[in-house]
């Protein structure tokens, strides 16, 4: 289970915890719903972005310093 969990195909975990990071500098998720990423929650805004987001977090050894500092260095 851990293994699928950090799948990068889909990336479920680093989503969840990138809509989780931009929440919290932005006051609102990617995905509006941010404790329901099933069926029942909403799609996201910007699907592209958040997908980008989480492949970078995998990619970077899962550094949220590094989440961080792409997030607030964009001109979002």
């Amino acid at each position: 289970m851990a293994q699928w969990l950090i799948d990068p195909r889909p990336p479920l975990a680093s989503r969840v915890i990138v809509n989780r990071v931009w929440r919290w500098h932005f006051g609102a998720g990617i995905v509006r719903t941010t404790d329901n990423f099933g069926l029942l929650g909403e799609n996201p805004s910007h699907p592209e972005l958040l997908d980008w987001l989480a492949r970078r977090l995998a990619g970077d050894g899962w550094s949220l310093k590094s989440l961080h500092r792409t997030i607030l260095s964009s001109s979002t």
